[in-house]
């Protein structure tokens, strides 16, 4: 492929994933894991300015702000050890179904927001507040973010030996690393091993299938060849939803929306600063 294998942010996924069909959005999943109980759910924690001048020397030459958050990665979010021997998934369907929180773009929002992915300005706390306390009271764990998970690539091995894929190629996030995986010499063990935390890819060379994720996301993308792979058969291995015409990488924000947010205190000003120029007038 000669352009990037990764969506920006504005172009419609159908448009990026050209040479394919269809593109689905899977959504990482939350997950259990017996007999492990957790403070924070999430794979980030907040941690004090003072905390982090103990833990990195680089916070020694830098000034402590009031507005500064720093997140660390969680020392107790579950090993894949752990996952593997005692996890179970739990779907984003059943987190909606039991809090106040209304859809998947919802959903994401706080699970973007609990690692610090968002502006300031587009965090919704509200929104992560629902989820932690549903996930604290069912001790549920977030997903992961920025990587295929285990129970991701359980079901891509899942998926590609019931469609009889033998072989398949993954990359890294730069493409600076690629590798060739014979899945008839592979248990689904085996291929979780061998694909990596930074492979971004993974796809058949015949372009029947095409997975890509990106940095600090809870979901990934299905580009299929769908004389290959069915609409129906993604939808059995993974939770998510087909893009249409105009999804893209954005598609957790209505259109327009992110600027509205942005720009609010701009606008806020710039109408203060105009009622302010008719006041002198008038008093002039």
């Amino acid at each position: 492929m000669n352009k990037s294998l990764y969506p920006d942010e504005k172009t419609p996924l159908l448009a990026h994933f050209s040479e394919y069909d269809s593109v689905y959005i899977g959504l990482i999943p939350f997950f259990k894991v017996d007999k492990k109980d957790h403070h924070t759910n999430s794979s980030k924690k907040i941690i004090s300015f003072e905390e982090a001048q103990k833990e990195d020397e680089i916070f020694e030459n830098i000034q402590n702000h009031s507005n500064m958050t720093i997140y660390v990665s969680n020392e107790d979010y579950p090993s894949d050890e752990e996952i593997i021997e005692n996890g179970n998934v739990v779907t984003w369907e059943e987190i909606i179904s039991n809090t106040k929180l209304e859809n998947y773009k919802e959903l994401n929002k706080a699970l973007m927001t609990s690692i610090g992915a968002f502006h300031k300005k587009l965090q919704r706390k509200d929104l992560l507040e629902l989820l932690n306390q549903y996930a604290e009271k069912e001790n549920i764990w977030n997903p992961t973010e920025g990587m295929f998970d285990y129970f991701t690539k359980s079901s891509i091995f899942n998926l590609l030996t019931a469609a009889g894929i033998t072989k398949i190629e993954t990359e890294d996030e730069f493409c600076e690393n690629k590798s060739t995986l014979d899945l008839k010499t592979l248990n689904k063990t085996d291929f979780c091993e061998q694909v990596d935390t930074r492979d971004y890819y993974i796809y058949t060379k015949n372009k029947s299938i095409f997975f890509a994720i990106g940095w600090d996301f809870f979901f990934f993308f299905i580009a299929i060849d769908e004389s290959k792979f069915s609409k129906k058969l993604i939808e059995s291995h993974f939770e998510g939803f087909w893009a249409d015409e105009k999804t893209t990488h954005l598609w957790t924000w209505e259109e327009g929306e992110i600027d509205r947010i942005l720009n609010s205190n701009k606008t806020a000003n710039s109408n203060k600063s105009t009622l302010w120029t008719k006041l002198k007038r008038l008093w002039s």
